[in-house]
This record gives C-alpha cells, structure tokens and sequence, in this order.
C-alpha cells in the first residue's frame, strides 16, 4: 500500500512504496536551517519507490561537504522542502520525514542513524537507539 505525503499547502503530493532503505535525523548546518530547528528527519527512498503525483518544483542547489551537488525539490507556493538528491548518494530520494501525511505510518520509523551529530546543539539529546556519526559517513 502506498505511503501518502504533502506539502504545508497540499500543492506538491507524492506517494511512496515499500520499506525506507534508512531512516537518519541530520544535523548539518543546512538542514538545520532548512528545518529551522535542530535537524531534519529523513526517509531514504529508492528512486523507483517514489512518485511525485501533484505540484510544481522549486529546486536549489548547494554543494555538499562531498564537493558534490546536493539538489532540493521543494512546493513552489509554500516552499516546503520535500526531498534532496545527494550526488554522493545516487538512486535515492531523501525524503523529509515530515511530509508524511500518515502519522501512524511514521511512527513505524525509528532513526537507525544520526549524522552530523558534532553540529546538534548541547541541549540535543543523542537518540540512544541510533548510530551516532560526527559527518555524513
């Protein structure tokens, strides 16, 4: 059954199928910006899994700490980030966590990893089930 998601205005829709291939909370500088908070909590969906159904893209573009593009697709009404495209890490969709539109269904991911752990803020707690790195790798 497919999992469902959407952006703050509903524009941009998409659905996914079968498992995530990882579940991470990053706390890089750039998703913490993004997020405006500590970090981002993200699917890693295979590009065959995922769809975009609805909305139109606006997309950016930053160089990643890999010297390569990391690319956003985000609503271009409400500009919510929906997924990156990380050069480094070709094949995937790294969908933003929140977009989900089933809580339940989200409930079912725990974070097996998180990344840029050396960027959390003091008061962050470390999610103790998951492998904590200080970079991407």
């Amino acid at each position: 059954m497919p999992v469902r998601g959407s952006c703050v205005c509903g524009d941009w829709t998409y659905e996914y199928t079968g498992e995530p291939q990882g579940v991470l909370i990053c706390h890089c500088n750039p998703c913490q910006k993004t997020a405006g908070t500590n970090g981002s909590f993200n699917l890693v969906i295979p590009d065959d899994n995922f769809k975009q159904l609805s909305g139109t893209d606006f997309k950016f573009e930053r160089i990643g700490d890999s010297g390569k593009p990391v690319k956003y697709q985000n609503c271009a009404k409400c500009a919510t980030i929906m997924v990156a495209h990380v050069e480094a890490m070709p094949g995937v969709h790294i969908l933003k966590g929140g977009t989900v539109d089933d809580q339940a269904e989200m409930a079912k991911h725990q974070p097996a990893m998180e990344i840029y752990r050396k960027n959390a803020p003091k008061w962050c707690t470390a999610w103790s089930a998951a492998e904590q790195k200080d970079g991407a790798s």
